[in-house]
């Protein structure tokens, strides 16, 4: 049997794979009910449904009996039962869908998927399928040579997870490495790619669950957990990218952040007080670097109790804040689960009266020890709780603060040397009580929750700001998720790629790594390469814990003015950033793209975890050695140019180019239109009045999103969505506005085009058969309007434009 004591021990994560299970055996019977098949086989039952969408679901009772029907992860109207046909043959029951063929076989009872056309996609493993041993379950399905496994959320490299074993259990892991497992979330979702075609499988269970990807079997891979329901869906592709976005559907999409969210974020623990917060926050503004956020962790608070402010260091919170917003800064500081057990707390007394506090087995309230010392911990799976918790939020609200950090919510305790609180703890459970061993893996999701929920009460109209450490699946509904302490190692660097990427393909689109890393310190050259891949991180926030100064100019002067550069790119890009990120609430698609996702026939495409697709449009292969001369990368099939030179570059090819410390290789696809804007220091600094397209050689599309970037009136349709084409047309390049929908109000002014890749200049540029002039003065060209002008240098034309009406296009004829 499996260890009843875990919390990330090495040696409490073996899993027995063969003896002792009892796998289903011969169907006994089978009915049709509530537009589900249920299927008997001696005493154990299992129910098939087909949800929207042509997602599979599948339970197993082993006992007879299913559990309530209820899910922290699956959204209610996700899972609206479809009608479905059955086929009876003598062998196998066959249910069919529009778009799979459900194969179930009666003796024993196996179930495989298939397309409409019959071919296989999955199947069970025909000598095991579902099992169970005493609370424990597990099901086993067939494994091919050429099957690769990505997602599952929170993990260490690699990105394909073939021939490994992953253990989801929430654990403070404060001194990870790049193979700890398990770590602070749960993602029981993996995507099965194999020649090039995708399905998903999401295990919607809380208990400690398993995945065991043919670590132990040549044949068969295996997932199961402690306890609960074998509850899981199918989830049809056949594309990795339709996986995802169906997967977002189930459990939902990270809402649209703020944008000031989007900017570069500042972190230390700790910045002791209001003085040295005042210092750095005047050091960005004087060395011209721009930052939107600067956190305050657990050394704001009074001797640690949440909620509060220390009164000798943080004297008048109020008027900091209130400093800070005055330049620009938004605010985000720390709330941890932990609450001092204190009579005289405020916090401690409306908890205890309200019952808001964990218990354990005997019906008394559970004390662990944290940061406070002696603390007790909320049960956010109880609604009233939840509600108790958000209203706490309203003080510091009232004080200028804008978001919310909510850590050691796995939940962590030190009492323990499993790092947890007891598994035999009690939880409401919502409404169906029950203990940790359940809980535990939904206790930081639900936390987030809480916050989020308090948020939207209390800022009324306005989009919260919620980060989170620990969670479960469906998590990104609430909040942001960092990678938790990491270390100022190069492997930590090249870590946090295959770390996102899986978390961004697992729902968890909003998602980022301490730049720099927390623990030590980084040498100048690892800061600044972690930074020019910090800033395509969703969540671009530099971190450390003490020591030596952590910030952008820390390094010396030449490191300041690359670091300066590398942020003030992540700005320019942030109307291509924040345009993606409304697409990917949207669609589902994330942000950060694992290039399987987008050319799973690429050959070898598996092994691919150091560079990705920044959005829909842009290719990074961030320098990720030390010392690097030269970087080695491989384009995905099609045109590529560079976004610097605009040099052509073949795909499908392995390509080299010389670096050095100031390069960071990015490509943009052919017929790439990527919005722009000039940097600013904050978000929130001047009004986007000029728009700048970037526009690339080839046939594509593009889009610019916008709207005010804090309420959630674009839900009202104030918000403004421009769609683009360009393509070339006889002896023309041509940029066209295709489409605008929404509102006119959150159009530039003026829009900029950059024309790449132009290697001589025009013959004539034209707006809608309307010859433009040229100017070839570089000052009165940025003064003019409806004009053009050639750089020979960076082999760019630039076409200044009073303003770009839907159905125009510009023309661009080539000189013969």
């Amino acid at each position: 049997m499996t260890t009843t004591r875990y919390g990330g021990l090495p040696a409490a994560i073996t899993v027995r794979e063969r003896s002792g299970w009892q796998s289903l055996g011969n169907i006994t019977s089978y009915r049709t009910e509530d537009d589900a098949l249920i299927i008997e086989c001696g005493e154990a039952r299992v129910c098939l449904s087909v949800e929207r969408e042509d997602m599979i679901r599948v339970r197993l009772a082993p006992r007879g009996r299913f559990r309530r029907d209820f899910s922290w992860a699956v959204q209610p109207d996700a899972v609206t039962r479809v009608p479905f046909g059955l086929e009876e043959h003598d062998e196998h029951l066959e249910m069919v869908t529009d778009q799979l063929r459900v194969r179930i076989a009666r003796r024993p009872c196996r179930i495989s998927f298939h397309t409409n056309e019959g071919d296989l996609i999955a199947a069970d493993d025909a000598s095991k399928g579902m099992a169970w041993d005493g609370p424990e379950i597990r099901c086993w399905k067939a494994l091919h040579g050429d099957d690769h496994f990505f997602g599952l959320g929170e993990k260490g490299p690699p990105l394909d997870k073939r021939n490994g074993a992953i253990v989801n259990w929430n654990h403070d892991a404060a001194e990870h490495e790049p193979y700890t497992d398990p770590l602070y979330q749960t993602h029981p979702f993996v995507i099965v790619l194999s020649r090039g075609q995708a399905h998903g499988l999401f295990f919607d269970n809380t208990y400690r669950t398993f995945f065991d990807l043919g670590k132990t079997s040549r044949t068969a891979w295996s997932f199961g957990a402690d306890g609960g329901e074998l509850d899981y869906y199918f989830i049809p592709g056949p594309t990795p990218c339709e996986v995802v976005r169906r997967y977002g559907r189930l459990v939902g999409t990270a809402p649209l952040p703020p944008m000031w969210a989007l900017g570069y974020q500042q972190c230390r623990w700790s910045y002791e007080s209001a003085k040295r917060v005042q210092r750095i926050a005047k050091e960005f503004r004087l060395r011209k670097i721009p930052c939107d956020t600067i956190y305050l962790d657990i050394d704001y608070m009074d001797g640690y109790r949440c909620f509060t402010w220390d009164p000798k260091r943080f004297a008048n919170p109020s008027a900091l804040l209130a400093g800070l917003a005055r330049h620009g800064y938004k605010t985000v500081v720390i709330i941890d689960p932990g609450i001092k057990a204190e009579r005289g707390y405020s916090v401690f007394e409306s908890g205890a009266a309200g019952d808001h506090f964990c218990r354990d087995a005997d019906g008394h309230v559970y004390v662990g020890k944290v940061w406070p010392g002696e603390s007790v911990f909320p049960d956010y799976t109880r609604e009233a709780t939840r509600r108790w918790w958000g209203d706490l939020y309203k003080s510091l609200i009232a004080d200028g603060v804008t978001g919310f950090w909510n850590d050691m919510n796995e939940p962590a305790d030190f009492t323990h040397g499993d790092g947890t609180i007891p598994l035999t703890v009690r939880f409401d459970n919502e409404g169906e009580p029950t203990d940790h061993r359940e809980a535990h893996n939904v206790y930081g999701m639900q936390m987030a929750r809480a916050t989020f929920e308090g948020m939207q009460r209390l800022r009324r109209g306005e989009r919260p700001f919620v980060l989170t450490r620990a969670g479960y699946a469906g998590v990104q509904r609430y909040a942001a998720v960092w990678t938790g302490d990491n270390a100022s190692t190069w492997d930590h660097l090249r870590m946090s790629i295959p770390m996102l990427l899986s978390m961004s393909v697992s729902g968890v689109t909003f998602c980022g790594a301490d730049v720099g890393g927390f623990r030590a310190y980084p040498s100048p050259e690892l800061y600044t390469r972690w930074l020019q891949l910090g800033i395509f991180y969703p969540l671009c926030r530099t971190h450390t814990a003490g020591g030596a100064e952590q910030d952008p100019w820390s390094f010396g002067r030449r490191h300041e003015r690359i670091n300066r550069s590398a942020i003030e790119l992540r700005y320019a890009l942030l109307p291509y950033l924040y345009s993606e990120m409304q697409y990917t609430t949207k669609s589902g698609a994330p942000l950060l793209r694992p290039v399987f996702l987008d050319y799973p026939e690429m050959v070898d495409v598996h092994k691919i975890e150091h560079e990705f697709l920044f959005g829909r449009q842009l290719y990074v292969a961030p320098v990720v050695h030390e010392g690097a001369k030269e970087r080695k990368f491989r384009l995905p099939p099609g045109e590529w140019y560079g976004f610097d030179d605009g040099a052509r570059r073949t795909g499908d090819a392995e390509h080299k180019i010389a670096v050095d410390l100031e390069t960071i290789p990015m490509f943009a696809r052919a017929g790439a239109i990527i919005p722009m804007r000039r940097p600013v220091q904050f978000v929130d600094d001047k009004p986007l009045a000029e728009l700048i397209l970037s526009v690339f050689p080839g046939r594509g599309r593009g889009c610019f999103y916008n709207d005010d970037g804090r309420t959630y009136d674009y839900q009202k349709g104030r918000y403004l969505l421009d769609e683009y084409e360009t393509f070339s047309e006889q002896d023309a390049m041509v940029l066209k506005l295709v489409r605008r929908t929404g509102r006119d109000a959150f159009a530039p002014k003026t829009v900029l085009v950059k024309f790449n890749g132009m290697l001589k200049p025009p013959a004539a540029v034209e707006l809608t058969g309307r010859e433009l002039p040229e100017c070839k003065d570089t000052r009165r060209f940025e003064r003019a309007a409806d004009t053009w002008r050639y750089d020979k240098k960076s082999r760019a034309l630039w076409v200044r434009l009073k303003r770009f009406n839907p159905g125009d296009a510009l023309a661009v004829i080539r000189k013969v």
